[in-house]
């Protein structure tokens, strides 16, 4: 991608987390990069809930509050762009923890970049994803596969991109995905007809995270035992 200089990403897998840790553990990881950190992509799969974007605190329901009481599924207030958004088990999560300004990038090429990273794990796993000049994120043939919202402060980002790898479908159909009126969800399951394993579509999207953002990228043992 233009404007990104060779340098490294230290890449977290997190395994599967409770949203709200994870939200902790950006936002510490965010000003630790503003106060001269390293860059980090984290790797996470969250327990079921809903998330909201900074400047959409209602959410959008399809059905009523007390039947998402009732699911045991929780709504937590973001920073992030964006409207509301469905995370859980079978998705898998991308938080970019990067010095944006540093790498001569803008919040709209991180954008970009994401999106690319998502069309090329969908390539890789036999499905054609594109944009929609319309909307963010990844799509296959009007129907969303991928979803992105970040928050940028002092020129480092945090927060990023939620992959449908082989989610539970049904919990997208509490909300208004994103906002929109009719949009329908879809996941590499759906649209291949067999769910790559998550350590698998992790690793595609290492590659091509580090291929996108011309970055070397470096593993290392997540900050904090799994959650089980």
């Amino acid at each position: 991608m233009d404007g990104t200089t060779t340098s490294h990403v230290t890449v977290e897998r997190l395994g599967r987390r409770e949203y709200g840790e994870v939200h902790a553990l950006q936002q510490r990881l965010q000003q630790e990069r503003i106060d001269g950190g390293a860059d980090r992509l984290l790797l996470v799969e969250h327990d079921p809930v809903l998330t909201l974007g900074r400047a959409h605190p209602e959410p959008k329901l399809r059905v009523a509050a007390p039947m998402l009481q009732a699911a045991g599924i929780p709504v937590a207030q973001t920073e992030r762009g964006g409207d509301i958004t469905y995370h859980g088990p079978g998705q898998l999560v991308a938080y970019c923890i990067i010095g944006l300004r540093d790498r001569g990038l803008s919040a709209t090429d991180l954008v970009a970049g994401l999106e690319d990273c998502a069309i090329a794990v969908a390539k890789e796993f036999g499905v054609c994803a594109a944009r929609d000049s319309r909307n963010r994120g990844a799509w296959v043939d009007g129907r969303k596969l991928a979803s992105i919202g970040i928050n940028v402060r002092r020129g480092v980002s945090m927060h990023g991109i939620a992959l449908n790898v082989d989610p539970d479908m049904e919990h997208f159909a509490l909300i208004q995905p994103c906002g929109l009126d009719g949009v329908e969800m879809t996941s590499l399951r759906l649209e291949s007809g067999a769910a790559p394993g998550l350590p698998e579509v992790e690793d595609a999207f290492v590659r091509a995270f580090a291929t996108v953002f011309d970055c070397k990228v470096e593993a290392t043992e997540p900050l904090a035992p799994p959650v089980k």
